[in-house]
């Protein structure tokens, strides 16, 4: 299941580096998004490609239609409500994917748990925090996966961490150590090449 769905989540990634202009659409083989993906083409990969498209239709987060031989995929908006997707420029918040991301074979080398955290991550300034206990409550995440994500992270060299004393009145010492994360480059300062969410 974690590495269906993680191919799930590179595909939607890389629908919206190519449909990144209105009307936010694509239309391709799938043998070129199982190419993309690192999946080796065979009769089996474009059932795999149907079905990836297929769970994030149900999940409202694109529409599909036949067009000729191919399927053509249009992007919707993020929160799975089935509207129109608008581009995030226009909303306000929003943050960027480097196309590092795949030149750097990193979607083949992260599991689900990693590329959750560097989403994350992309979203956030640097040094920041995020304690494995709070995932559930600040992003719907586990501790076990906010926990491998950020290994992983940094076992790849994408993410730097640093530890500090903070006061903690209430602790044993009188203080507990907190750990800041930074996103190391080409991640930390994504400006050319990137896909916007």
């Amino acid at each position: 299941m974690g590495q269906r769905r993680s191919r799930t989540l590179d595909l939607y990634l890389l629908a919206h580096a190519v449909a990144s202009a209105p009307p936010f659409d694509v239309r391709l083989p799938s043998g070129v998004w199982a190419r993309a993906l690192g999946i080796e083409s065979s009769a089996s990969s474009g059932s795999a490609i149907s079905k990836h498209w297929t769970w994030l239709e149900d999940q409202r987060l694109i529409s599909s239609r036949r067009s000729g031989r191919f399927r053509e995929i249009t992007l919707l908006k993020e929160d799975g409500s089935g509207d129109d997707y608008v581009h995030p420029g226009k909303e306000g918040n929003y943050f960027k994917l480097p196309y590092a991301y795949w030149h750097g074979n990193f979607q083949n080398r992260m599991g689900l748990p990693a590329k959750a955290v560097l989403l994350i991550a992309l979203s956030l300034r640097d040094e920041f925090i995020l304690p494995t206990r709070q995932g559930a409550d600040w992003y719907g995440l586990s501790r076990d996966t906010v926990r491998k994500g950020l290994r992983t992270l940094r076992l790849l060299g994408v993410l730097d961490m640093t530890e500090a004393p903070k006061k903690a009145p209430l602790a044993p010492l009188g203080f507990t150590m907190e750990r800041r994360y930074t996103l190391r480059p080409p991640f930390r300062t994504a400006s050319e090449g990137v896909v916007e969410f």
